[in-house]
Protein backbone atom coordinates (compact mmCIF):
# COMPACT_ATOMS: atom_id res chain seq x y z
CA UNK A 1 0.00 0.00 0.00
CA UNK A 2 1.29 3.42 -1.10
CA UNK A 3 2.02 5.89 1.86
CA UNK A 4 1.48 9.69 1.84
CA UNK A 5 2.94 11.53 4.83
CA UNK A 6 1.14 15.12 4.78
CA UNK A 7 4.64 17.07 5.94
CA UNK A 8 4.35 20.67 4.26
CA UNK A 9 3.41 22.42 7.19
CA UNK A 10 4.95 24.19 10.00
CA UNK A 11 3.76 24.64 13.96
CA UNK A 12 2.92 27.20 15.74
CA UNK A 13 5.83 25.96 18.53
CA UNK A 14 7.70 29.26 20.04
CA UNK A 15 11.36 29.78 19.95
CA UNK A 16 14.03 27.88 18.16
CA UNK A 17 11.11 25.64 16.89
CA UNK A 18 9.46 28.28 15.70
CA UNK A 19 10.61 27.77 11.84
CA UNK A 20 11.53 24.65 11.43
CA UNK A 21 9.56 22.46 9.92
CA UNK A 22 7.16 19.72 11.55
CA UNK A 23 9.01 16.69 10.08
CA UNK A 24 12.41 17.88 11.22
CA UNK A 25 11.45 18.97 14.79
CA UNK A 26 13.34 16.60 16.97
CA UNK A 27 12.13 14.63 19.89
CA UNK A 28 14.34 13.20 22.34
CA UNK A 29 17.29 13.52 20.19
CA UNK A 30 15.23 12.40 16.83
CA UNK A 31 13.36 14.20 14.04
CA UNK A 32 9.43 13.62 14.11
CA UNK A 33 9.90 12.19 10.37
CA UNK A 34 12.26 9.47 11.44
CA UNK A 35 9.55 7.72 14.35
CA UNK A 36 6.71 8.42 11.65
CA UNK A 37 9.54 6.20 8.72
CA UNK A 38 10.12 3.79 11.62
CA UNK A 39 6.40 3.35 12.50
CA UNK A 40 6.24 2.22 8.70
CA UNK A 41 9.41 0.09 8.62
CA UNK A 42 7.76 -1.74 11.63
CA UNK A 43 4.84 -2.57 9.45
CA UNK A 44 6.80 -3.47 6.18
CA UNK A 45 5.15 0.05 4.56
CA UNK A 46 8.28 1.63 3.79
CA UNK A 47 8.72 0.59 0.62
CA UNK A 48 6.73 2.80 -1.45
CA UNK A 49 6.51 6.27 0.75
CA UNK A 50 5.38 9.50 -0.52
CA UNK A 51 5.95 12.96 1.20
CA UNK A 52 4.08 16.22 0.23
CA UNK A 53 6.08 19.41 1.32
CA UNK A 54 6.12 23.05 1.23
CA UNK A 55 7.18 24.66 4.05
CA UNK A 56 10.79 23.95 4.62
CA UNK A 57 11.07 21.97 1.82
CA UNK A 58 14.68 22.52 0.80
CA UNK A 59 15.78 21.42 5.00
CA UNK A 60 13.41 18.05 4.95
CA UNK A 61 15.12 17.20 1.39
CA UNK A 62 18.53 18.35 2.66
CA UNK A 63 18.01 16.13 5.39
CA UNK A 64 17.02 13.16 3.34
CA UNK A 65 20.34 13.76 1.08
CA UNK A 66 22.29 13.08 3.85
CA UNK A 67 20.88 9.35 3.90
CA UNK A 68 21.57 9.08 0.38
CA UNK A 69 24.78 11.45 -0.72
CA UNK A 70 24.60 10.38 -4.15
CA UNK A 71 20.80 11.23 -4.61
CA UNK A 72 19.79 14.22 -6.59
CA UNK A 73 17.06 16.48 -5.66
CA UNK A 74 14.83 17.27 -9.02
CA UNK A 75 12.82 20.20 -8.94
CA UNK A 76 9.32 19.91 -7.29
CA UNK A 77 8.76 16.18 -8.00
CA UNK A 78 11.55 13.48 -7.62
CA UNK A 79 12.94 10.80 -5.14
CA UNK A 80 15.69 10.91 -2.67
CA UNK A 81 16.55 8.32 -0.14
CA UNK A 82 14.17 5.59 -1.87
CA UNK A 83 11.44 8.25 -0.90
CA UNK A 84 9.08 10.61 -3.14
CA UNK A 85 8.42 13.77 -2.54
CA UNK A 86 6.10 16.42 -4.45
CA UNK A 87 6.45 20.07 -3.58
CA UNK A 88 3.28 22.03 -3.84
CA UNK A 89 3.28 25.35 -5.48
CA UNK A 90 1.59 26.94 -2.47
CA UNK A 91 -0.11 26.19 1.24
CA UNK A 92 -2.78 23.85 0.31
CA UNK A 93 -3.95 22.54 3.36
CA UNK A 94 -4.55 19.10 4.02
CA UNK A 95 -6.89 18.15 1.52
CA UNK A 96 -5.42 20.23 -1.50
CA UNK A 97 -1.76 18.13 -0.44
CA UNK A 98 -3.70 15.45 -1.09
CA UNK A 99 -5.06 16.04 -4.27
CA UNK A 100 -1.67 17.32 -5.31
CA UNK A 101 0.08 14.75 -4.85
CA UNK A 102 -2.01 11.53 -4.96
CA UNK A 103 -4.34 12.16 -7.95
CA UNK A 104 -2.08 9.41 -9.92
CA UNK A 105 -2.40 6.61 -7.47
CA UNK A 106 -4.51 4.01 -8.73
CA UNK A 107 -5.30 1.73 -5.58
CA UNK A 108 -6.33 2.29 -1.79
CA UNK A 109 -3.54 4.39 -0.45
CA UNK A 110 -2.29 5.25 3.31
CA UNK A 111 -2.32 8.62 4.47
CA UNK A 112 -0.62 10.07 7.79
CA UNK A 113 -0.40 13.75 9.41
CA UNK A 114 3.02 15.06 9.40
CA UNK A 115 2.61 16.49 12.99
CA UNK A 116 1.76 13.10 14.99
CA UNK A 117 3.66 10.55 17.24
CA UNK A 118 1.78 7.64 17.91
CA UNK A 119 2.25 4.16 18.26
CA UNK A 120 -0.64 3.32 16.32
CA UNK A 121 -1.04 -0.42 15.00
CA UNK A 122 -0.84 -0.10 11.23
CA UNK A 123 -1.40 -3.78 10.28
CA UNK A 124 -4.62 -4.09 12.35
CA UNK A 125 -5.76 -0.79 10.76
CA UNK A 126 -5.41 -2.03 7.44
CA UNK A 127 -6.83 -5.23 8.26
CA UNK A 128 -9.88 -3.27 10.06
CA UNK A 129 -10.44 -1.39 6.42
CA UNK A 130 -10.40 -4.36 4.70
CA UNK A 131 -12.53 -5.95 6.44
CA UNK A 132 -15.61 -3.48 6.52
CA UNK A 133 -15.14 -2.79 2.53
CA UNK A 134 -16.20 -6.53 2.00
CA UNK A 135 -18.90 -9.02 2.95
CA UNK A 136 -19.26 -12.82 3.28
CA UNK A 137 -21.16 -14.44 0.54
CA UNK A 138 -21.67 -18.21 -0.22
CA UNK A 139 -21.86 -19.81 -3.81
CA UNK A 140 -25.18 -20.90 -4.33
CA UNK A 141 -24.05 -24.76 -6.31
CA UNK A 142 -24.90 -26.68 -3.26
CA UNK A 143 -27.44 -25.86 -0.62
CA UNK A 144 -26.01 -28.31 1.52
CA UNK A 145 -22.40 -27.00 1.68
CA UNK A 146 -23.52 -23.65 1.64
CA UNK A 147 -26.02 -24.33 4.71
CA UNK A 148 -23.48 -27.26 6.70
CA UNK A 149 -20.03 -25.47 5.91
CA UNK A 150 -20.25 -22.61 7.71
CA UNK A 151 -20.57 -24.70 11.11
CA UNK A 152 -18.11 -26.84 10.15
CA UNK A 153 -14.85 -24.09 9.43
CA UNK A 154 -14.93 -21.07 10.06
CA UNK A 155 -16.07 -18.15 7.85
CA UNK A 156 -12.42 -16.48 7.84
CA UNK A 157 -11.17 -19.95 5.75
CA UNK A 158 -13.95 -21.36 4.38
CA UNK A 159 -13.39 -22.37 0.72
CA UNK A 160 -17.02 -21.23 0.01
CA UNK A 161 -16.87 -18.10 1.16
CA UNK A 162 -16.37 -15.34 -1.09
CA UNK A 163 -15.32 -11.46 -0.45
CA UNK A 164 -17.35 -9.07 -2.56
CA UNK A 165 -16.54 -5.37 -2.12
CA UNK A 166 -19.23 -2.87 -1.03
CA UNK A 167 -18.90 0.80 -3.18
CA UNK A 168 -20.06 2.70 -0.43
CA UNK A 169 -17.28 3.05 1.52
CA UNK A 170 -14.85 5.08 0.43
CA UNK A 171 -12.18 5.46 3.12
CA UNK A 172 -11.46 4.67 7.04
CA UNK A 173 -10.15 7.50 9.37
CA UNK A 174 -8.12 6.93 13.04
CA UNK A 175 -9.99 8.34 16.21
CA UNK A 176 -8.32 8.67 19.73
CA UNK A 177 -10.54 9.41 22.64
CA UNK A 178 -9.18 12.08 24.75
CA UNK A 179 -11.16 14.21 27.82
CA UNK A 180 -10.48 17.45 26.18
CA UNK A 181 -10.97 17.65 22.37
CA UNK A 182 -11.55 21.15 22.61
CA UNK A 183 -8.45 22.10 20.72
CA UNK A 184 -8.69 19.29 17.80
CA UNK A 185 -12.55 19.01 16.91
CA UNK A 186 -15.05 15.93 17.69
CA UNK A 187 -15.51 12.94 15.81
CA UNK A 188 -18.68 11.43 16.24
CA UNK A 189 -19.12 8.00 15.12
CA UNK A 190 -21.99 5.24 15.27
CA UNK A 191 -21.44 1.68 14.11
CA UNK A 192 -18.20 2.30 13.17
CA UNK A 193 -19.17 4.88 10.40
CA UNK A 194 -17.97 8.59 11.02
CA UNK A 195 -21.45 11.09 10.98
CA UNK A 196 -20.38 13.82 11.79
CA UNK A 197 -17.67 16.39 12.17
CA UNK A 198 -18.06 19.18 15.08
CA UNK A 199 -15.59 22.70 14.94
CA UNK A 200 -13.58 23.42 17.75
CA UNK A 201 -15.79 24.80 20.59
CA UNK A 202 -14.95 26.88 22.95
CA UNK A 203 -15.73 24.83 26.19
CA UNK A 204 -14.14 22.11 27.08
CA UNK A 205 -15.38 18.34 26.09
CA UNK A 206 -14.37 14.41 25.47
CA UNK A 207 -14.46 12.80 23.02
CA UNK A 208 -13.20 10.81 19.64
CA UNK A 209 -10.80 13.44 17.95
CA UNK A 210 -8.96 13.08 14.35
CA UNK A 211 -5.93 10.84 14.61
CA UNK A 212 -4.86 11.61 11.37
CA UNK A 213 -4.35 8.28 9.77
CA UNK A 214 -6.34 7.50 6.86
CA UNK A 215 -7.02 5.04 4.18
CA UNK A 216 -8.16 6.36 1.16
CA UNK A 217 -9.51 5.15 -2.21
CA UNK A 218 -8.87 6.74 -5.33
CA UNK A 219 -12.75 7.31 -5.77
CA UNK A 220 -12.49 10.38 -3.18
CA UNK A 221 -11.13 12.53 -6.31
CA UNK A 222 -14.23 12.54 -7.83
CA UNK A 223 -16.63 13.63 -4.72
CA UNK A 224 -18.69 16.86 -6.02
CA UNK A 225 -17.00 18.88 -3.27
CA UNK A 226 -13.50 17.92 -5.26
CA UNK A 227 -14.64 18.76 -8.49
CA UNK A 228 -15.81 22.23 -7.14
CA UNK A 229 -12.39 23.34 -5.89
CA UNK A 230 -10.02 25.40 -8.25
CA UNK A 231 -6.70 24.13 -9.29
CA UNK A 232 -4.10 24.64 -6.60
CA UNK A 233 -6.85 25.66 -4.08
CA UNK A 234 -6.51 25.15 -0.47
CA UNK A 235 -8.76 23.55 1.59
CA UNK A 236 -8.67 21.05 4.17
CA UNK A 237 -9.61 17.36 4.07
CA UNK A 238 -12.40 17.45 6.82
CA UNK A 239 -14.70 19.89 5.19
CA UNK A 240 -14.12 18.54 1.78
CA UNK A 241 -13.53 15.00 1.33
CA UNK A 242 -14.49 13.76 5.14
CA UNK A 243 -17.92 15.87 5.32
CA UNK A 244 -19.03 14.52 2.36
CA UNK A 245 -18.07 10.85 2.97
CA UNK A 246 -19.60 11.06 6.28
CA UNK A 247 -22.99 12.90 5.08
CA UNK A 248 -23.09 10.04 2.84
CA UNK A 249 -21.72 7.05 5.38
CA UNK A 250 -19.18 6.49 3.73
CA UNK A 251 -16.17 6.47 5.93
CA UNK A 252 -15.34 4.22 8.71
CA UNK A 253 -13.60 4.77 11.61
CA UNK A 254 -11.09 2.74 13.11
CA UNK A 255 -10.64 3.24 17.00
CA UNK A 256 -6.62 3.73 18.11
CA UNK A 257 -5.99 3.00 21.91
CA UNK A 258 -2.38 2.79 22.71
CA UNK A 259 -0.26 6.70 22.67
CA UNK A 260 -0.65 9.79 20.58
CA UNK A 261 -0.35 13.30 20.49
CA UNK A 262 0.35 15.71 17.70
CA UNK A 263 2.68 18.96 18.74
CA UNK A 264 0.89 21.44 17.81
CA UNK A 265 1.40 23.66 21.17
CA UNK A 266 4.17 23.49 23.65
CA UNK A 267 1.88 21.69 25.86
CA UNK A 268 1.25 18.89 23.33
CA UNK A 269 5.38 18.52 22.36
CA UNK A 270 5.71 17.83 25.91
CA UNK A 271 3.31 15.11 25.85
CA UNK A 272 5.26 13.89 22.91
CA UNK A 273 8.79 13.75 24.55
CA UNK A 274 6.61 11.59 27.29
CA UNK A 275 5.32 9.25 24.12
CA UNK A 276 9.40 9.09 22.45
CA UNK A 277 10.99 7.82 26.13
CA UNK A 278 8.08 5.24 25.40
CA UNK A 279 8.21 4.10 21.73
CA UNK A 280 12.39 4.30 22.54
CA UNK A 281 11.90 1.78 25.38
CA UNK A 282 9.97 -0.72 23.47
CA UNK A 283 12.03 -0.58 20.47
CA UNK A 284 14.63 -1.77 23.18
CA UNK A 285 12.89 -4.66 24.28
Amino acid sequence: MKVVILAGGKTNLPGKLKNIPKSLIEIKGRPLLEYQLDLLKKYKLDGDVRLTLYFGAKDILKYLKKKDPKGKITGKRGKIAGIEYVIGPKPLGTGGAIRNAAKDIKKDFLVMNGDVLTNINLGEFIKFYKKNISEPRFFSSSPFLRAYTPQILPLEISPLRKRVSYEDILGAMTVYYTQDGSHLGLVKVKNDRVVEFIAKPDYQYSGYINAGFYILSPEIFKLKCLKAKKKNEAFNIEKCFFSELAKNSQLIAYVHRGLWTDIGTEARFKIAETIAEKIIQQEKI
